[in-house]
């Protein structure tokens, strides 16, 4: 609950306020850098009751975030051979220029990022390698066991902050990260095995703040409730914006189509990520005569040399203790047996001769020789390391040594594999969409964060590859941190502006035809690191949310601010991308969606140390459906080359409410089902029907399939013969629609009572759904079942 900001308040104060009304509550955490407010405990069903004690402003339900899972890429792979992969460029690809830009001395030097996860390993080598705090990991706190260690200790959500942690600023022989000299403070909200709350997000958002961070990573999100930007932790993350700190949070793996932003990450002053492909995925590796071999580090030991090369022996299935001496300084080849000849146990007899590191693989007929086993093996601690790799390599090193060539292996390369050049680059098809349920313009920008290379805590095996917008996000706090060091201190609207001006719009995803991806999943496009770093026009506002248009034109003004000594001149353009017509489910429709654009100049001259506005008004498109969701771009070309800047938009096409509350994809895709539908107790999964209910203590039930992005209300009525309400079994407040994937379904239950809970008589009776939209001034969408019969 929050505290009206004029009194002085205390938990004394609510204690006493409370017991005059009889009412027990139990103080969990107290908050007073974001807000005066406290996290209590209360009986759920006198919950309510909070708001009206005096001096309390504001009442949230405290939310649940899940552990943020990383996702498997949804595209294909194409087998590459040895290529430009390295160290500088395994993780910060070329995608955002990030090479370049460290190329040029630009480190993230002096930035202090926060990270808000599952806490980070400190003890891996390329995050400070030694106890907390250390040269990286500077500071934090674990706010779920209030405690001052911030490590990323085994919870459903084990390793997730690490890898976070690498994209922003790892640093060691195998990876570099975004800002690979920001130092970092991580913070631990995620439990064992537990999810996490606002209050503990909250919690940890005031430590960063009063820790100083100058930017904040919030991989993590949730996209079933409290989706709105007046929510607890979106008006958080505005007040983190007001105290100077950067907060970047991402838009979530919804894969749902349109209107699917995850919380906090719809908040107004946060900038929001989605996720785009990387080129290749990669995997470490050491070579063999130039050829790459790809392996997973063993768990059991230290990490793998990142150079050096050193010659192969095989000692086959090494069941016992080699003799002292007489591996030195060898990599020996074994492969397991049965028990006792486990891996781990042929690591310890090769360490007992003196070896500098195995190389194992399963060589039982039962393995696929393109498999490439993880090193997760449990067993005795080694001292020298270990990796894993396919059986065909194993197999073809084998051959090589038994017919008496000498094998040498050299460390410190990679192996990928390329990404399907029509997804390269693009959206990640899981990214969420935009915009906010309030029709804010989310997300903004778009980063690496399918198939990213990073580090992972040492008992996963130092390092992964993994995808979603928990990976992009901190590509694009790196790129904050960059910014911030090269460029200087900036708040948050400018910093947008800067990443969102320079950003370069994608190429439709699995499309060749050069048609660009919709604006509600791409936001202003692909982040471009050099670019920004160089711009020298200011472009404010550099997206311009319009709503809903309902054939009106809107208009809008941006400000070109020059600060160089010379005037610059502009030509002006238009880029239009794709639109997604609904139904706002994952099989949303790709349509061409061009808005009409008329801009006030076809070109400006902005003098030197001076700003110049262009007037931009949009008509919706044509011939497109009420609620089509479209966007596009308005281009500023220098005249005298260099990069090409823009100021973006979104809006939604006619009438948003037009759009059905019921999800008609649903029966499309089960023709042999209704939505909604009335059924019986037992739940046959037919046509809707007419129900009859001749036994007592017999339920009618409703299955539905909804839609519309955000309902304020959901009830289900039960009317009588004459249209009486006689009750409300289902009222339920701030629905997120259930159809992500085109047949999602609640059942709700009407038990056959009145409002006083006793049983209805003899008659017949409905069910009425009445759906009260988001944004809405006219009457509700309703839907009325056929008759529910009771003959008891």
């Amino acid at each position: 609950m929050e505290f009206d900001p004029n009194l002085s308040y205390s938990p004394s104060n609510l204690d006493d306020k409370a017991a005059g009304r009889g009412l027990f509550v139990e103080e969990v955490r107290r908050f007073d850098t974001l807000f005066n407010g406290m996290a209590v405990a209360v009986d759920a069903a006198r919950a309510g009751e909070l708001a009206a004690l005096p001096g309390v402003a504001h009442v949230y339900p405290v939310n649940t975030y899940s552990v943020p899972t990383p996702i498997t890429g949804a595209v294909d792979t194409l087998p590459k051979p040895p290529h430009e992969v390295e160290r500088d460029n395994v993780t910060v690809t070329g995608l955002t220029g990030v090479p370049e830009a460290h190329r040029d001395g630009v480190r993230g030097k002096g930035i202090k990022v926060g990270i808000i996860d599952s806490g980070v390993d400190y003890t891996h080598p390329a995050l400070g390698n030694g106890p907390f705090p250390n040269k990286k990991v500077v500071g934090g706190y674990d706010v779920v066991d209030g405690d001052a260690d911030p490590m990323d200790s085994p919870s459903g959500a084990s390793g997730h902050g690490t890898h976070v942690a690498g994209i922003i600023a790892g640093s060691d022989g195998h990876m570099v990260g975004v800002a690979p000299e920001a130092k970092l403070y991580a913070y631990r909200v995620f439990g064992d095995a537990r999810p996490t709350t606002d209050d503990v997000i909250l919690e940890a958002l005031e430590r960063a703040v009063e820790d100083g961070v100058d930017v904040v990573n919030l991989s993590l999100g949730q996209a079933q409730s409290e989706v709105r930007q007046d929510a607890l932790l979106p008006r958080a993350l505005d007040a983190v914006a007001k105290r100077g700190v950067i907060p970047v949070v991402a838009i979530g793996n919804g894969a749902a189509g349109p209107f699917s932003p995850g919380s906090p990450g719809i908040a107004k002053n946060a900038i929001t990520v989605g996720s785009v492909y990387a080129t290749e995925a990669t995997n470490l590796a050491f070579t063999v005569e130039g050829v790459p071999v790809p392996y997973n580090t063993f768990v059991t030991g230290p990490n793998s040399p990142a150079k050096g090369s050193v010659s192969i022996v095989d000692a086959g299935e090494l069941c016992a203790p080699a003799a002292p001496g007489s591996l030195k300084g060898k990599l020996v080849l074994a492969n397991s047996g049965w028990y006792p000849c486990t891996p781990t146990s042929a690591v310890t007899n090769a360490q007992a001769g003196g070896a500098a590191g195995v190389i194992w693989f399963d060589a039982s007929e039962f393995a696929d020789p393109e498999d490439l086993p993880l090193g997760m093996f449990w067993g005795d601690k080694s001292t020298i390391p270990a990796v894993a790799i396919r059986k065909r390599d194993g197999e073809a090193i084998r051959a090589r040594l038994a017919a008496g060539k000498s094998v040498k292996a050299k460390w410190g390369s990679y192996w990928s594999q390329e990404v399907k050049g029509e997804f390269a680059g693009t959206p990640d098809q899981l990214s969420s969409w935009g915009p906010s349920h309030e029709l804010d313009y989310k997300p903004d920008v778009v980063a690496p964060g399918g198939y990213v290379f990073s580090t992972v805590p040492r008992d996963q095996g130092f390092y992964a590859v993994k995808s979603g917008t928990s990976m992009a996000t901190p590509h694009v706090v790196g790129a904050v941190a960059l910014l911030l060091a090269e460029r200087g201190d900036m708040g948050v609207p400018a910093m947008r502006d800067l990443l969102q001006s320079t950003a370069k719009p994608t190429k439709l995803g699995g499309d060749t035809s050069g048609a660009l991806h919709q604006v509600a999943q791409q936001g202003a496009g692909l982040i471009d690191v050099p670019a920004a770093l160089e711009a020298s026009t200011k472009v404010s506002p550099a997206k311009l949310p319009l709503g809903e248009l309902e054939g009106r034109a809107v208009t809008r003004t941006i400000t070109l601010t020059n600060k160089e000594h010379r005037a610059v001149q502009y030509e002006l353009g238009l880029e239009s991308g794709m639109g997604a017509a609904p139904p706002y489910t994952s099989e949303y429709k790709t349509v061409k969606a061009d808005a009409g654009v008329t801009l006030s100049a076809k070109k400006v001259t902005v003098p030197p140390r001076k700003s110049v506005t262009v007037t931009v008004t949009i008509r919706q498109p044509k011939g497109v459906v009420d609620g089509t969701v479209f966007g596009g771009w308005v281009t500023f070309t220098p005249k005298r080359g260099g990069e090409v800047l823009r100021a973006s938009y979104m809006g939604v096409s006619g009438d948003w409410h037009k759009v059905s509350a019921i999800n008609p994809t649903f029966t499309d895709i089960n023709s042999t089902l209704d939505n909604p539908a009335l059924r019986p107790e037992y739940f046959s999964f037919g046509k809707n029907e007419a129900l009859t209910v001749t036994e007592a203590g017999k339920s009618a039930w409703l299955m539905l399939s909804h839609g519309f992005p955000t309902l304020r209300e959901l009830r289900m009525e039960a009317v009588d013969s004459t249209g009486r309400v006689i009750a409300v079994p289902v009222r339920e407040e701030w629905v997120v629609r259930n159809s992500g994937a085109g047949t999602g379904l609640d059942f709700l239950e009407w038990n056959l009572t009145a409002a006083d809970g006793t049983p209805v008589a003899n008659g017949t009776y409905r069910l009425r759904l009445v759906f009260d939209k988001i944004l809405a001034t006219g009457a509700p969408e309703t839907w009325t079942s056929p008759e529910i019969t009771v003959r008891r």
